[in-house]
């Protein structure tokens, strides 16, 4: 998956998590802050990368999948109190994770590591 995927997978869990929008992720192991806005209106995704300058959206009320106009792909996303489960279909690969308040932990089955961030 992508570095800038994976942000917007901690945006997405964070605001969802939070209750509030979120606009920026940082990266703690890297030390990258992405600029990325994230709320949920009418309980969907609505997000904006800054850097790439494309929307990313989600199609239904009933999950956090969302469809990412910059990679045109798709990427499910579920979040079951504080597990985190998903696939990119850009990449066709599997991540789960975990929320601690601020706090996401990602597992890519691609790169085979865990990725921390920070809203």
């Amino acid at each position: 998956m992508q570095d800038r995927t994976r942000a917007k997978v901690a945006a997405i869990v964070a605001a969802a998590s939070l209750k509030t929008q979120v606009v920026k992720v940082t990266d703690l192991d890297a030390g990258h802050v992405y600029r990325i806005r994230v709320m949920l209106r009418n309980n969907r995704v609505d997000g904006f990368d800054y850097h790439s300058e494309h929307h990313f959206k989600g199609m239904s009320d009933q999950s956090l999948n969302f469809y990412d106009y910059g990679t045109q792909a798709h990427v499910h996303l579920q979040l079951t109190g504080r597990k985190i489960l998903g696939y990119d279909l850009e990449t066709e690969t599997a991540f789960n994770g975990q929320v601690h308040g601020r706090l996401i932990s990602l597992y890519d089955y691609e790169t085979e590591q865990t990725y921390r961030f920070t809203v």
